[in-house]
């Protein structure tokens, strides 16, 4: 491989630059601009790849075409349609490879993390989910894709045992079997550069702790000045998402209340910027497990997470923590705030979806496409470095 990608600036000395304010979700698509980049979106989901490529786009005062759009699950297509009024195909392995000749900008894929995630059986390309690669290595090669952004749970960088050296990730690191076989696959795809990393997206401004691996490529057309950069944010908290008004629907009931309550920890846990004010439990109102401080961020959503997050609001008259610092003594008026679920909208701020998205109408169908999909806030950053390179 050629040493043109040369790795990742992050500029993250406080005595050189400040973090960035910036909202953790992304804006808006500039959907009235004539120049468009073209994009094909494979296990598309609800957008999340879709969104922050529009966002990245926007602020080069371009727009977003998509060539091809490939999910599986009709709800998440109803969800696509509704909110990008384009037409959604289904099982990637027979989707009709529409405007090919077009040739595509960025070809994207949130690809099954099942194979390889902690919740799963780990089977990794032993699943036949975990095969998928080849069918989206096909569809890049068709649309002549002058980059790709792929993306995986982080269980996939030491799947399968073994102990191997990265030939591909931006930092040096040993990986498992299964990311060793799909470098070889990366490294055969011979007119690209190509480089993985971790990203933890509460690193670039959201306040959900969620790690995942990014694999990105490059055309070599394209690849002479190939350096990812990164901006420092300021890290934000669960208020950066909340919405201002009463929710009373989401509240706990009341044995889900008093049970968080008996667990409260004086002070709060504290782990990578999350505040857990109380222990794992189970009650008869159902399994909500822990509470997080809304001062604080919260962690990876999942399909069940998503939707039985408690988040605990302080009293007015409480002292509040720092989301930078460990140390944290709680006054007399800790304790005597309220608990409740994050909203719909809430997870999918978390997720980094613009205002304007209009989640799935069930609620608990909503609640489970966030806790599956992409962050856009992240795939925005990463947009960023690449929609200049490719134009």
């Amino acid at each position: 491989m050629s040493n043109s990608i040369r790795g990742i600036r992050r500029d993250v000395s406080p005595t050189r630059v400040r973090p960035k304010r910036d909202k953790p979700y992304v804006g808006e698509a500039n959907v009235n601009a004539k120049s468009k980049i073209k994009i094909v979106d494979l296990f598309a989901g609800i957008g999340g790849f879709h969104y922050g490529i529009s966002a990245a786009a926007a602020r080069l005062g371009k727009g977003v075409r998509t060539l091809l759009v490939s999910e599986i699950d009709p709800s998440c297509q109803e969800t696509y349609e509704l909110n990008h009024k384009v037409e959604v195909q289904g099982d990637i392995t027979t989707v009709d490879l529409v405007d090919a000749k077009l040739g595509a900008d960025i070809v994207t894929a949130g690809f099954p993390c099942q194979p390889f995630s902690n919740s799963g059986l780990k089977l990794g390309l032993k699943d036949p989910r975990g095969q998928f690669y080849f069918r989206i290595e096909e569809i890049i090669k068709a649309y002549s894709a002058k980059s790709f952004i792929l993306e995986n749970v982080s269980g996939i960088r030491k799947n399968g045992g073994g102990r191997y050296a990265s030939q591909l990730a931006m930092e040096p690191q040993t990986i498992g079997r299964t990311m060793a076989f799909l470098e070889d696959q990366l490294v055969k795809l011979r007119d690209y550069e190509v480089k993985w990393l971790e990203i933890d997206s509460s690193k670039l401004g959201s306040p959900q702790v969620r790690k995942r691996v990014y694999i990105i490529g490059l055309h070599r057309d394209y690849a002479s000045d190939f350096l990812l950069e990164f901006s420092s944010y300021h890290l934000n908290t669960f208020v950066s998402v909340a919405e201002k008004v009463h929710i009373p629907d989401l509240e706990l009931s009341e044995s889900q209340e008093a049970n968080l309550r008996s667990f409260m920890k004086n002070p709060p846990s504290y782990h990578d910027g999350m505040r857990r004010v109380g222990n794992a439990y189970l009650c008869a109102g159902g399994n909500v497990g822990q509470g997080y401080h809304s001062h604080g961020m919260v962690p990876t959503l999942t399909k069940v997470w998503a939707r039985f997050l408690p988040i605990y609001f302080p009293h007015s008259r409480e002292n509040l923590p720092s989301v930078e610092e460990p140390d944290f003594v709680p006054n007399r008026f800790y304790g005597r705030g309220y608990f409740r679920r994050a909203s719909v909208r809430e997870v999918m701020r978390l997720q980094g979806f613009p205002n304007s998205f209009k989640p799935h109408p069930n609620a608990g169908v909503a609640y489970e496409h966030a806790g599956n999909a992409v962050n856009a806030k992240i795939v925005r950053e990463i947009a960023e470095s690449l929609l200049p390179k490719i134009q």
